[in-house]
């Protein structure tokens, strides 16, 4: 008896052996497999129950609690129904006394299994350590109902039954159904560490081929990667195929070579857990791009091999930005040269004995402000670029040079003496007198001074530099001054003949008329030169424009009426001349306060802009233009009269009538 249950529990294993089977791993999530198992199980019950251990006829025992038992437990009732049903099936083929009892021995183990699983399978499953005992327990319960449900065999075989079966029942079967439920619980818990595995290998290569950074796997002593993913091959420049018997050193810059192998080096000698690193690697095509590597020692299980996990990131923009941070902190945007922070510091830099004698050149260009007003800002800008081409190229490739102030240079020349400083500056004023803008020429003041031994403070050596600028800008400036207004204003009158003969006979009228009012020789010169500089402020305009038969439109009109400004500022530059730029300023003024640029209003005028503003009105009316011809003298002189008041100052006008054009004020209509 003993032996055919043994048997019995022994073949129950084979259950084990179903369940961990390839096809069923695959798809024992799915109604499909738990049919499957669900027959498959059933098949194992109706062999179990082919080989009983006979009691006496009609009345059989075999290990089919155990098997519905633990199927319902582990397996839910799908695959439990399914097997139940063909085992009762079975079991009334075979018939017999006992056929009732072993029908209910099936279905309230059946029962009993799948309400564990419902109320306890998932907790159970997910404890690290099974508890053993509620196993044995669930089987014994099992089995205490298999053995009451032996009082359903007839009277006569009852005691006899209960008797003969109680011990097996009790002791044996729960035992079995042990067993088979542990090894089911490892089987289940082994298939799901495989899964999990599984899981975490396809995340692990998900994460190492898609990650948005490259990443390595390097033999730490021989430089070769063992694998890398896709994103570090994209920043390299290379594919699976080209990058085969590559090493780090084999595509690192030469520059980055040796402090590369330094930390390597100290990572293999266990000095350091970790580094990181900025360095550059040569892509096939020439170039190079930066990356920052940040590598650690890779934990490994093979002994004697020594591996390190490397994170690459691409930072070439932001090398690129730094760069050109640090580019732009030391330079200067227009001209490209050094700026004044990186000519500080240079001259600490340069403040060695070994290079004494240590000249410092600064240089000022005269007359930019000048350029500006008249020709416009960008052509400014285009003269300091050229100003320090020529000042680079003199200084040759030992010297230095930069841009310290708007239109301030300086220059610093190891090992130069004062006299080789000098003749240095003399050959840039010389080729900076070449250029020009406009006809007008631009010249560079100079001031040197030398450290000859350590002991002399540099900074003393700048000053004294600077002052020796100042003292050659006071002979130079004032002449370079003048001399560049008379070049802008016979270029103005060069590219416009009209606007030269205006400006002349504005100046002639303008001091008849200050004669007539009894102003002193100072005020009658200082309205000769107003006249003759009236429109100076026109060089700035297009000669399209001054040039233009027809009507101005709005744009053209407002170029127009921004040359008195233009004019101020050119002369303004020029000490004698700022009483009159006050003058030319406001000759375009009107009486009502209607005129450009400030709408002055009345005596707020100063006197001889007033006188401007009429002989101007009257040379521009008695003059013949393209677009309309000249008028007479009375008809001009009556349209003054019209005005005045307005337009002009009424007793300045009917002075200019009676006195200068010899006209009666009184018959003017």
């Amino acid at each position: 008896m003993v032996i055919d249950i043994i048997y019995n529990i022994a073949l129950l294993l084979s259950v084990s052996v179903v369940y961990a089977t390839y096809p069923f791993k695959a798809m024992r999530t799915t109604k499909r497999f738990l049919t499957v198992m669900g027959v498959a199980i059933g098949l194992v019950g109706m062999l179990i129950m082919s080989r009983p251990f006979v009691l006496s006829e009609g009345i059989v025992f075999d290990g089919r609690s155990i098997l519905i038992g633990v199927t319902g437990m582990f397996f839910g009732p799908i695959p439990s129904i399914i097997a139940s049903c063909m085992m009762v099936l079975y079991r009334i083929y075979l018939g017999g006394s006992g056929m009732v009892t072993g029908i209910s021995v099936i279905s309230t183990a059946c029962a009993m299994g799948v309400l564990w699983h419902g109320f306890r399978y998932k907790k159970f499953m997910q404890t690290k350590s099974p508890a053993n005992f509620e196993l044995y327990i669930v089987g014994l319960l099992v089995h205490i109902v298999m053995l009451g449900c032996m009082f359903l065999i007839p009277n006569q075989d009852q005691w006899h039954v209960v008797r003969a079966m109680s011990l097996p029942i009790l002791l044996v079967y729960p035992v079995g159904s042990y067993l088979l439920s542990m090894l089911l619980f490892y089987q289940v818990q082994r298939i799901d560490i495989i899964n999990r595995l599984e899981i975490s290998e396809h995340r692990f290569k998900t994460m190492f081929e898609q990650a948005p950074m490259g990443i390595t796997v390097t033999d730490s002593r021989t430089g070769t990667p063992i694998e890398v993913n896709g994103k570090f091959l994209e920043i390299i420049g290379r594919t699976r195929e080209t990058f085969s018997g590559v090493t780090w050193m084999s595509i690192t810059h030469p520059d980055d070579i040796a402090e590369d192998k330094r930390l390597t080096e100290r990572l293999i000698n266990n000095d350091i857990d970790s580094f990181t690193l900025d360095k550059r690697f040569l892509r096939p095509d020439g170039t190079f791009v930066w990356v920052n590597m940040a590598i650690s020692i890779l934990k490994t299980p093979l002994k004697g091999i020594r591996q390190h996990l490397c994170m690459v990131t691409d930072i070439t923009e932001r090398k690129t930005m730094e760069e050109a941070i640090l580019y732009a902190n030391s330079h200067d945007p227009l001209t490209d040269l050094f700026n004044r922070t990186h000519f500080e510091r240079k001259l600490k830099e340069l403040d060695r004995g070994e290079v004494y004698p240590l000249a410092v050149a600064i240089g000022d260009v005269n007359g930019l402000k000048l350029v500006n007003d008249a020709f416009g800002r960008e052509a400014g800008d285009g003269l300091l670029i050229r100003i320090a081409r020529e000042i680079q190229s003199a200084v040759g490739p030992d010297g230095y040079c930069a841009r310290i102030g708007g239109d301030e240079y300086a220059m610093v020349l190891p090992a130069t003496d004062d006299a080789t400083a000098w003749a240095l500056t003399s050959t840039i004023q010389q080729r900076v007198a070449t250029i020009g803008v406009r006809s007008v020429e631009v010249t560079v003041s100079f001031g040197v001074s030398v450290k000859h031994h350590t002991g002399e403070d540099l900074n003393e050596v700048v000053k004294q530099a600077e002052n020796a600028l100042n003292r050659s800008k006071l002979s130079e400036s004032p002449s370079a001054r003048s001399k560049a207004i008379n070049t802008i204003i016979n270029t103005l009158h060069e590219k416009n003949r009209r606007e030269e003969l205006h400006s002349r006979r504005v100046s002639v009228l303008g001091v008849r008329l200050a004669e007539a009012l009894g102003l002193g020789n100072k005020e009658v010169s200082e309205m000769r030169t107003a006249g003759l500089l009236h429109d100076i402020g026109k060089i700035a305009i297009d000669e399209s424009i001054l040039n233009k038969d027809g009507v101005l439109d709005e744009a053209e009109w407002d170029a127009m009426k921004r040359h008195p400004e233009t004019g101020y500022r050119i002369l303004g530059s020029v000490g004698e001349l700022g009483e009159v730029a006050t003058f030319i300023l406001s000759h375009h003024e009107r009486m009502d306060g209607m005129g450009y640029p400030r709408g002055l209003r009345g005596e707020e005028i100063p006197l001889q802009a007033r006188i401007i503003t009429i002989v101007d009105a009257y040379d521009a009316m008695t003059a013949a233009r393209p677009y309309r011809e000249a008028v007479g003298d009375r008809e001009a002189a009556a349209e003054l009269k019209r005005c005045s008041g307005t337009q002009f100052d009424t007793d300045l006008t009917r002075l200019f009538v009676e006195q200068v054009l010899q006209l009666s004020w009184d018959d003017l209509r």
